[in-house]
């Protein structure tokens, strides 16, 4: 059993309040239900924490809008247009990489506050970003392994199916070629979405557990060995809220594309403004879950409310100052233990 709770400082003296949530393991509705309830209880901190990669994000998406208004005014042709096409697709690049790490960044520091509020301890924005910062090349390398291990075989299939349909261009083998690799990168996204729920609790177990890579991702694996219909059923819920804010926003993408000017501007406001609120509020939800989702498989698999329960207690137990130097040395004559 995995144990070590790396997000309790035991040198520190803050103090700690009894944990306001029974360990204890709970249904899929129970935890979706504690997830808002945690998330209510402390609104600002887990808002807080999603800020950043939210204002960080519509920052980014601001200077590409921007840069392509600007360039869409002038007529390019040879090397100046290849030059754009360059700057347009670096954009796109670090916007994506940015993304990735702030995410990685954000979920190890949703994980951190989740663990100290829901267990009793204290929990502040400055002291979760500070754990995360730490090692936040681990969790920007797990986040990748995540995307990786899921969409490896999709994307090897169509490309496959690019490439045979390109080399094959015009022959009815080539066409049922390419056809057969396209449909079976299509159903190949059921085993997209298997592998990814696999993976997800692997930066909440980096967190907790202070492990490595490698390790985290097999502590998801042997987390989620029977439960994963439960985690699937918490993706379809986040993708019917962000479908919503997707509906939302398709009116306001449409008029931008077809208007100019001062109105395609406050049009392009409005659905970034959108996009900052819909990442600083829905955002938290799904890291604040997977972490309870986490918890949970501790307490059903390796008894993590005994583990905590004993480490709450065994502290008080010790005397201070008694060490073994201070013991008073053996008599003559007394038995050796």
């Amino acid at each position: 059993m995995a144990s070590g709770n790396s997000w309790v400082d035991t040198h520190a003296h803050l103090p700690s309040s009894p944990a306001r949530f029974d360990l204890r393991p709970l249904s899929t509705g129970e935890l979706l239900d504690r997830t808002f309830q945690l998330y209510r209880s402390r609104f600002a901190l887990f808002a807080g924490l999603a800020v950043l990669p939210a204002a960080v994000g519509v920052v980014m998406q601001a200077v590409r809008l921007l840069y392509s208004a600007h360039q869409s005014v002038q007529v390019h042709t040879g090397v100046n247009l290849v030059r754009v096409q360059v700057i347009t697709v670096s954009l796109v690049f670090v916007y994506w990489l940015v993304t990735l790490v702030l995410y990685g960044i954000t979920q190890a520091a949703t994980t951190w506050a989740v663990s100290a509020v829901y267990l009793g301890e204290p929990a502040t924005i400055k002291a979760a970003y500070q754990i995360a910062l730490k090692h936040w090349f681990r969790y920007t390398l797990i986040v990748l392994r995540q995307i990786y291990g899921a969409f490896w075989l999709p994307i090897v299939l169509v490309a496959a199916g690019f490439v045979v349909g390109v080399a094959k261009r015009g022959t009815a083998n080539g066409t049922v070629m390419a056809g057969a690799l396209f449909f079976a990168g299509f159903v190949s996204l059921a085993y997209a979405i298997w592998a990814y729920i696999r993976l997800l609790l692997a930066v909440p177990a980096a967190v907790v557990e202070s492990t490595g890579v490698n390790v985290s991702i097999r502590r998801s694996k042997h987390l989620l060995a029977t439960r994963k219909v439960r985690i699937f059923l918490l993706l379809v819920f986040l993708f019917a809220l962000y479908f919503v804010i997707g509906a939302i926003q398709m009116p306001l993408a449409v008029i931008a594309v077809r208007t100019r000017g001062a109105e395609a501007f406050v049009t392009h406001a409005i659905t970034l403004a959108i996009q900052f609120l819909a990442g600083t509020v829905v955002g938290p939800i799904g890291a604040i879950a997977l972490c309870l989702f986490y918890i949970d498989e501790r307490v059903r698999r390796e008894g993590f409310d005994i583990e905590w329960m004993m480490s709450r207690i065994a502290p008080a137990a010790v005397v201070p100052n008694e060490t073994p130097e201070e013991l008073p040395p053996p008599q003559e004559g007394s038995a050796a233990v």
